[in-house]
Order: C-alpha cells, then structure tokens, then sequence
C-alpha cells in the first residue's frame, strides 16, 4: 500500500503585534474585573460622564468640611482605594473629589422606614451610614413581617480642577451594601472610582 504524503498546509503569517494586541485586551478586561471583583461591600451599577478634559498627569484631593478623626479614617480608606487603582494622590492636588452620598433604609414595609439623609462630603460614611428609621409596629399580629432589604447607598462625585468650581467629571452610584465595615466600604469606592476616573462610562455593574 503506497501512502501519500498530503500537501503542507501554509501557515498563516503572524500579524505583527496581534498577540500584544491580544494581551493588552485581556488586560483592559482584567482591569476592569479587579475593582469589580474586589467590590465585596457593596453591590450595584455605575455611571459617568465627561464634561471637560481632566489636567495630566492627574493628582487627586479629596474634598473635606468635616475633618473629624472618624472622618479622616475614612477619607484615609478612600485615598487607599484610589491608589490602588493607579491614581495619584498627593497634598497638593490638581484635581478635586467632592463625594455626596444618601441612603434609604433597608425596610420601607409596614409604615415606616424609607429613612434618607444626604451629605456635603465623606460625613456620609462617618461612623456607620446611619441605617434606616426602624419600621412602625405592625398591629397585623398574624400577616408575616418581610425581611429587610440591605440598605442602597446613593452616591455622587464630582471631580473639579483644583480649586474651580466648574464640574469637569462627574460619576453616580447606587448600591446594595453586603457587609458592615464602613472602612472597606470607604475603601471599595474609592478603588471603583479610580478605576474609571476621568472616563465615559455607560451604567456598569460593580
């Protein structure tokens, strides 16, 4: 029995940069998964937008009115997580973050609850979010209470060039919170935020 040889197929030439090219995207993806992944207070969606172009090379500040002991812990956890998302952060910033953040308690059954409080800067996170009002007694002893939902944690932040008052960049959250250290929640954000800093971002879940 006589075997033929079959044919070498050719091969296909390399495309120059194509396997960079492919590191770089899986890359980008991981860079994206990390923040998302490392999220583990709090769950829920983000948004930014892009209203003017952001000085480079960027080193963020944040913005303070209240500079209590609580607070600054907090603000220290915050800065952490930026740089840990590759931001710099330094004393003398050329970029601005002012952070408002709301919560509505985890219970709004039953006449109460749906508790909402908004503040000017990072006070929100002081302490503990303050929880929801505890619900009214349900005079209905024999219709099942429902548990409470995991208060959702509303924030915005606005980035300013150093001391300007026009809003260059400005992001949205909102926020299912899963755990109950306020300094790993700080600190999740901040990372999330740095993550997509100065960046267009359609409603992203984190």
């Amino acid at each position: 029995m006589i075997r033929r040889n079959k044919p070498n197929r050719p091969r296909r030439p390399l495309i120059p940069g194509s396997r960079l090219t492919a590191a770089l995207a899986i890359a980008a993806v991981l860079a994206w998964a990390g923040p998302a992944a490392a999220m583990s207070s709090c769950e829920g969606t983000l948004a930014a937008t892009l209203l003017h172009p952001l000085p480079k090379p960027i080193v963020v500040g944040l913005d303070i009115h209240d500079a209590s002991p609580a607070n600054q812990q907090l603000a220290d956890r915050f800065m952490a997580g930026l740089r840990n998302a590759g931001v710099t952060v330094g004393d003398h910033p050329n970029v601005l973050l002012h952070v408002t953040s709301s919560q509505l308690g985890g219970d709004s059954s039953g006449g109460g609850g749906g508790f909402e409080s908004s503040y000017s800067d990072m006070s929100g996170l002081s302490g503990g979010i303050p929880t929801g009002m505890p619900p009214m007694p349900n005079t209905r002893l024999t219709a099942p209470r429902p548990a409470p939902s995991p208060p959702l944690l509303i924030l915005r932040i606005d980035a300013t060039e150093a001391q300007a008052s026009r809003i260059s960049w400005v992001a949205s959250a909102q926020c299912r919170r899963t755990g109950t250290d306020d300094g790993q929640l700080a600190q999740d954000l901040g990372l999330v935020i740095g993550s997509v800093l100065g960046q267009r971002v359609e409603r992203r879940p984190f």
